[in-house]
């Protein structure tokens, strides 16, 4: 499904050493009230901009990396680091490196201890920078600039960098930590989290973390910063992209479980730019990238993602989906787990032939009433005989495989009859779910049902008119 690339990402940022010094907590000292630990294990990885260099190369995405590290011991080991990974750092050896120290007792953070300087490099500095980085450019397809504000990413070698990069035609990425961001004009996408969004502002009350507020507030921030669009990271909310042209994709968190969010964020960005270095358009990057944040929380410490774990994961996906659709006597096993745990079950069956915001409105209404809901779906032969040898327009495979894709729909099940009698009767739902223009006695099988609902049907949706448009147009 994702193969490796022979593409190229360009990332500028500020780097540091990320220790952890694991150890066990069996006492509190006899000197403060504070716990004890004795060390087990210590591990160092590549820290900030250096692990977002590090997701990318996992990704199969070759990375050139430019910031600074320093004649130091933790500078050296950034460097072992960073030739083990194969990444090809073109910084420079000045100052001291930052390192963060995490002290880790029965797999929970205890204390955390920065070494850093935070004094902006050098105007001279600057310019060797640059003339590395626009040498390097001709070979990328994507910058990302991973700003911790740790005094790399100055005011000027942004813009000039950003200036470089689109007038080569790049796409530029931006991880930001300042609170300004006139330095970050003119880049393709802006990647905060919620917290730097709404921080950017320095009005906290006055920006909701929904949808509809981001969206709000992402308009004037594009049109200030003149931006293509702004990706909003929201911890377990998801994220959420607007572009210029106000387009809005909402993606919901694909986490199983929070183990740790260090590095999350430099996930993101970083399968957002290994994708999009690859070609992928917008909405598939985001999807991936949405995807690498989902498995890399699940994971201790400041983690990559894999290419195979990517893999995996969609396959898993997709064979999640193919479950929901059942032969006869496996979704009959299913269904008498299900009552054996209580739990409601609720029907509703239909040819669902060109699906459309009607039927996703009146299956959402219907999933709500109960805790499993199961679709008795058409097959092509019994929709032939209801509506006519021109249909169904799309098979009962690719029918059925839609639904599923749902993820209110627990259940597809198909049938050859005109009617799903013989299936409620078997079933015997708790619910029995039909369309508002239905009056209860016209509803087939309400007699094996519990409960019979009538949820009206959305206004100025339906498969014949949509056919009837096409064959107009």
């Amino acid at each position: 499904m994702v193969e490796e690339f022979g593409t190229k990402c360009l990332v500028l940022g500020d780097i540091a050493l990320d220790r952890y010094i694991y150890g066990d907590v069996e006492r509190i000292s006899p000197e403060a009230p504070i716990p004890v630990i004795k060390v087990t294990g210590r591990n160092t990885f590549l820290g900030m901009a250096a692990n977002v260099a590090m997701n990318i190369k996992n990704l199969g995405v070759e990375v050139i990396l430019f910031g600074t590290i320093g004649d130091d011991t933790s500078g050296h080991e950034v460097q072992k680091l960073l030739d083990e990974s194969g990444i090809d750092f073109k910084g420079l050896i000045t100052g001291k490196t930052t390192t963060k120290t995490r002290i880790v007792g029965k797999n929970q953070q205890m204390l955390r201890v920065d070494e850093e300087e935070n004094d902006c490099i050098s105007h001279s500095e600057e310019e060797c920078l640059l003339a590395e980085i626009k040498s390097a450019l001709k070979n990328v397809q994507v910058l990302l600039i991973s700003d911790y504000n740790k005094g790399v990413c100055t005011d000027n070698l942004c813009r000039l960098v950003i200036k470089s990069a689109r007038d080569s035609g790049k796409t530029v990425i931006i991880d930001p930590k300042s609170s300004d961001w006139e330095k970050y004009s003119h880049a393709n996408i802006v990647t905060p989290n919620f917290r730097e969004f709404r921080e950017m502002w320095n009005e906290n009350a006055l920006v909701e973390n929904t949808v509809e507020g981001i969206k709000h507030k992402a308009r004037s921030v594009i049109k200030k910063y003149e931006l293509e669009s702004i990706l909003v990271t929201r911890s377990e909310k998801g994220m959420v992209s607007v572009d210029k042209n106000n387009v809005v994709l909402d993606f919901s968190s694909q986490a199983r479980e929070v183990f740790d969010v260090s590095g999350a964020g430099d996930t993101v960005v970083a399968a957002l730019a290994a994708f999009t270095a690859k070609g992928f358009n917008n909405k598939t990057a985001l999807e991936y990238a949405n995807a690498a944040a989902g498995i890399v929380i699940g994971k201790f410490g400041t983690s990559c993602v894999s290419l195979t774990e990517l893999t995996d994961y969609f396959e898993n996906e997709n064979m999640n989906v193919k479950k929901k659709i059942a032969s006869f006597d496996d979704a009959m096993a299913l269904i008498s787990n299900w009552k054996n745990k209580k739990e409601k079950i609720i029907f509703t069956n239909g040819c669902f032939d060109i699906l459309h915001s009607g039927h996703i409105h009146y299956l959402n209404e219907a999933s709500k009433i109960g805790d499993k809901l199961i679709i008795g779906l058409n097959t092509d032969q019994s929709v032939k005989r209801l509506k006519g040898e021109s249909r169904p327009i799309n098979y009962q495979t690719d029918r059925a495989l839609m639904l599923a894709a749902l993820s209110f729909v627990d259940l597809v099940i198909l049938f050859d009859e005109d009617t799903p009698i013989e299936l409620i009767k078997t079933i015997e739902p708790d619910v029995l779910v039909k369309g508002g223009d239905y009056k209860p006695e016209e509803v087939v099988g309400r007699e094996y049902a519990d409960e019979l609902v009538l949820i009206p049907f959305v206004d100025g949706f339906s498969t014949t008119n949509i056919i009837q448009k096409m064959k107009e147009a």
